[in-house]
């Protein structure tokens, strides 16, 4: 793995109740989360964009984007950024995300790396 070239990390964030709600104090727990491996890729040597971790803050302090249920404004700014990064890295959990397979697609149709954070974590210990 080449620690010198920047990784896109998918990580899962939205939880939905029955009744297709947001659950935020889900997203925020999902934000923890990925808040956390990625430290550890970075601990690692690891350059990552984290899309969760980088745009959280902002996306659940505004009431114009919660109100909004805004998401495409995130995904538009993510296909700015996932041109820079040669690869994807994918968070558990990702099987059962809707964005986080929509990214893993996106990048490999332009033929980049997909790697799983377990792996990684696994083989960098």
């Amino acid at each position: 793995m080449n620690k010198k070239i920047l990784y896109y990390f998918a990580h899962p964030y939205t939880l939905k109740d029955e009744k297709g709600n947001n659950i935020h104090a889900g997203e925020e727990a999902n934000f923890n989360l990925c808040c956390i491996r990625s430290a550890k890729l970075l601990e690692k040597g690891i350059f990552i964009y984290s899309p969760i971790a980088h745009t959280h803050p902002i996306h659940i302090r505004s009431p114009y984007f919660l109100r909004k249920k805004e998401y495409k404004l995130w995904l538009d700014l993510d296909k700015k950024i996932m041109p820079v990064c040669k690869g994807i890295i994918l968070a558990p959990g990702w099987e059962e995300s809707h964005g986080c397979i929509l990214e893993k697609r996106l990048f490999e149709e332009r033929g980049f790396k997909v790697l799983l954070y377990k792996d990684i974590i696994k083989e960098n210990t």
